[in-house]
This record gives C-alpha cells, structure tokens and sequence, in this order.
C-alpha cells in the first residue's frame, strides 16, 4: 500500500500539466473565426424566461458578439466556445487525477489565475487526453458561486467545435450584483439555481469575419 502512494506522488510529481493547455493551443491554432447559430434553453427556479434563439460570432483571440432580435440573456462564463480562454501563462496549473470520463481517457486539472481579476474563480478542467477537448468545467468563486458546465462536440471543417454545452449554476442570494445579470426575468430576492442549455447548429468556419461585426462590442475578457 505505502508503495502504491509513492507510485502515484512520483507520477504526479514527474506530469507536465501545462502541456494540456498548450496541446488544446496547437489544436486550435488555425481558427480563426466561427458563426453559428445558438438556441438557449433555461430550466431554472428564478429565472423565467422563453427559449432564446440567436447568432454567435466568434473572432479570435477573445472577440464574441451574440445577435439577436429581441432581448437575450447569455451566459458568457461558459456559453461560448474561445479554445483561448486557458492560456497556461494565466494561470497556476496542478495535476488532479488520471480517469475515464465518459469512457474517454481523461486528466483533471486544477487552475488558479495567477492574477485574482476574475471574481477569483478556480477552475477544474476535465480534459479528453486524445482528442485535447475540454469535456467538463467546474468553477466556483469565493463568494460561493458554483458553475459546472459540460460539452458535447461536433467535427465541422477540421475543428471540433461544441454542439451543447449543459451549464449547472447555483449562485447564493448573497450576490444581488449576479441576479441582475438575467434582467427582469429574474427574482432579485433569491438565489439562482438550475440549468441551461445551449444548443449549436449551422457553423461557419473561418469565414474572414471583419473587425467591423464587433465594434460595438469589447473583447470579451473572464472577471
């Protein structure tokens, strides 16, 4: 037994988690672009809300743009795919655990922002070792805040890009400040709790999509 526990802190202490990220780096390096179209589904307790259906632009390295007709709630932690959102030079990365998730070979990583400008948000990414995808994110703040979002995936062009993302949140009445993210639908008196899904369709991939189709929206950037 004492044998097997110094194995495992040799294998842990030998293991590179960086090269993850950068692996999911490389894979996407060619993207440069995407649109598609995004159907929001809400199946939550204090929020109230029809499903939503818009277009998603994409730009890389961190430019999005959600267009819609009427009024849209997006959840923008986890609702958008950008294969730039982990860079290893942002964040202390530690190896959690070697496992099979979804009868997929699977790493777990831990990462800390080396700079607390995002509500400071720990992530845990549960990374496909074959394909370098991202199948599951957990994140939770110091305020309590709980996300853990899931990712199925489809191959368009060479790139495998998302098909549904199911988002779990639970955000604790003590945050009035993230109530008013969901706008009038949502109860400001109660916490937030339930699921969201987001189904994609219709990908365009690297279409050339010019600056222009984002100059009213900023580059988006994690809090």
């Amino acid at each position: 037994m004492t044998l097997f526990f110094l194995s495992t802190e040799l294998i842990q202490g030998q293991e590179n988690p960086s090269r993850y990220l950068l692996s999911m780096q490389r894979k996407y390096s060619g993207l440069k672009d995407y649109t598609a179209d995004i159907r929001i589904h809400f199946d939550m307790e204090a929020l109230k809300a029809p499903d939503m259906q818009a277009k998603l632009y994409y730009k890389s390295p961190d430019k999005m743009k959600v267009e819609s007709k009427g009024v849209f709630f997006f959840p923008r932690e986890a609702g958008y795919f950008n294969p730039s959102t982990f860079k290893p030079e942002d964040f202390e990365v530690k190896f959690l655990e070697h496992l099979i998730y979804e009868r997929k070979s699977a790493v777990r990583l831990q990462l800390t922002p080396r700079e607390l400008k995002r509500s400071n948000q720990r992530f845990v990414l549960t990374v496909d070792m074959d394909q370098n995808l991202i199948l599951r994110i957990d994140s939770l703040t110091v305020e309590g805040r709980k996300m853990i979002a899931t990712i199925d995936y489809g191959k368009f062009e060479e790139f495998d890009l998302p098909t549904h993302i199911e988002i779990q949140l639970e955000v604790p009445p003590t945050e009035p400040e993230r109530m008013r993210e969901f706008g009038p639908f949502a109860q400001k008196s109660k916490g937030v709790t339930g699921k969201v899904d987001i189904t994609y369709s219709n990908y365009k991939v690297n279409s050339g999509l010019s600056d222009e189709i984002f100059r009213e929206t900023e580059p988006l950037k994690s809090k």
